[in-house]
């Protein structure tokens, strides 16, 4: 299903170039291969990557939140609540 999945991407990318882009935007869809069967490794490798620097916005995606509302989100976590003064993470070593 992937290789199906990966010809969607290109032929989107395709029309949203070819009807949007100009010298200093370009669009890429991606469909990631998230499945049911494969859901909490992708979650957990993911993840892993987001605590080593890489995108949060990876393992948010794989739960099945929307972009939209993980910025929502985090605006209210630390601009309305100021949960990041409150909740302090612990310290680890290999930090």
């Amino acid at each position: 299903m992937m290789v199906l999945a990966h010809k969607f991407a290109r032929f989107i990318t395709y029309i949203a170039n070819a009807e949007f882009s100009n010298n200093n935007i370009n669009f890429k869809y991606v469909i990631y291969p998230i499945s049911y069967y494969n859901e909490s490794t992708f979650i957990t490798d993911s993840f892993k990557l987001a605590q080593s620097g890489y995108s949060a916005l990876l393992p948010a995606l794989a739960v099945g939140v929307s972009q939209l509302d993980l910025k929502n989100l985090k605006e209210l976590e630390n601009d309305v609540l100021n949960i990041g003064d409150l909740l302090i993470p612990l310290q680890s070593a290999y930090t």
